[in-house]
């Protein structure tokens, strides 16, 4: 596994809920994702989602007025809980080279810097996230790791 030394620590500040001049925001969901929003809001899936040509991820979160469906105006996320895995990443995205789990971060975020000094323990607990929600969800993700 491969991670950035970095420190992190959410500021709350909603960037990563959000389009902007610099990047489209595209919050993609698994299936898995999906199912547990939907039964804990309430909400039909058609309402706060749109289909993605991703087998791993086959919706995305509309977006309103380029913000999250979610996100509450004080920048909080309504359903923290049950939040995507993209979400529960952020500001890492993780991609598998070969047979190595590379993490990469997203430079735009204002958090990265500030707080604790992440560790590779921290890194491992979201390989077996993403492992659990997508072999849940697809069956496709292998969990062999590097």
């Amino acid at each position: 596994m491969v991670f950035p030394r970095t420190m992190f620590e959410c500021r709350v500040c909603g960037k990563c809920c959000v389009e902007d001049v610099r990047r489209g925001r595209r919050i993609v969901l698994t299936r898995t994702d999906a199912l547990e929003i939907s039964s804990a809001t309430g909400i039909g899936l058609s309402e706060f989602a749109e289909e993605n040509s991703s087998e791993a991820y086959p919706y995305a979160i509309r977006l309103v007025n380029g913000r999250c469906f979610f996100l509450k105006p004080d920048n909080k996320c309504s359903i923290y809980p049950v939040r995507p895995l993209v979400c529960r990443f952020y500001p890492f995205v993780m991609q598998k080279v070969g047979e190595t789990y590379v993490f990469h971060a997203d430079p735009f975020c204002p958090g990265l810097g500030e707080g604790a000094y992440l560790d590779e323990e921290y890194f491992e607990k979201l390989v077996e996230q993403a492992e659990k929600r997508l072999n849940r969800s697809t069956g496709l993700f292998e969990a062999r790791r590097s």
